[in-house]
C-alpha cells in the first residue's frame, strides 16, 4: 500500500488539509516514490469495518480516556464523531504499511506547528502508549523545530515534560 513516505503524506490531510496533502504526494511522486497498486481492504468501502477498526485504534491511543473523548466528539457534532473515528482512525491511521507508533510520531510532528496544545498533549500520550520511547518523541520535537521554529519546540518540550510528570489534565482529542 505504498512506502512509508506515501503513508505519512496520506495521513497529513488530517492535520494540514487536502491542498498540502496533494502537494506533498506530488513531491513524493516526483522523487520516485509511488503508491503500489491499491490492494488494501478499505478500497472497498466498508463504513462499519472502518468504524470498528477506528474504535480499536483510538482506544490504543487514548487509553482510559477514550470513552470521554468519544462522548465529547458526539456532543460537538455527530458528523465530526463519524469522520474522526471512521475515517481518521479507521480508514487512515489503521492502514497497513506503517505501524501505529510511527504514525503517532508523525502526528506529533504535524501538531507542533498547529498551536493545538490539547491535541499535542493527547498524541504525546498516545505515542507513548503505543510504544514510542521518550527519546523518540524528543527526537521528533528537536527535528521538527527546524520547520516550526524554536518557540514551537519550546512549547512542545514543555508539554512533553508535563505529560511525563503527569501534571496536565486529560486533553479533548
Amino acid at each position: 500500500a505504498g512506502g512509508y513516505p506515501v503513508q505519512v503524506v496520506l495521513q497529513t490531510h488530517l492535520h494540514a488539509g487536502f491542498a498540502r496533502t496533494i502537494n506533498g504526494l506530488a513531491t513524493v511522486h516526483e522523487v520516485g516514490v509511488k503508491c503500489a497498486t491499491p490492494t488494501w481492504s478499505e478500497e472497498v468501502p466498508d463504513l462499519d469495518r472502518w468504524s470498528d477498526v477506528g474504535d480499536q485504534t483510538a482506544q490504543l491511543i487514548y487509553g482510559h480516556v477514550y470513552p470521554k473523548l468519544r462522548r465529547r466528539m458526539r456532543e460537538l457534532h455527530p458528523v465530526l464523531d463519524n469522520i474522526m473515528f471512521g475515517h481518521a482512525y479507521g480508514r487512515l491511521l489503521s492502514r497497513p504499511g506503517l505501524d501505529l507508533r510511527v504514525r503517532e510520531l508523525c502526528v506529533i510532528a504535524m501538531l507542533m506547528g498547529l498551536n493545538a496544545p490539547p491535541q499535542l498533549t493527547s498524541h504525546l500520550r498516545g505515542a507513548l502508549r503505543v510504544g514510542a520511547t521518550e527519546a523518540e518523541v524528543r527526537t521528533v520535537i528537536a527535528q521538527t523545530s527546524t520547520t516550526f521554529g524554536e518557540e514551537a519546540q519550546a512549547q512542545s518540550d514543555a508539554t512533553l515534560v508535563k505529560v511525563m510528570n503527569g501534571s496536565v489534565g486529560q486533553a479533548r482529542s
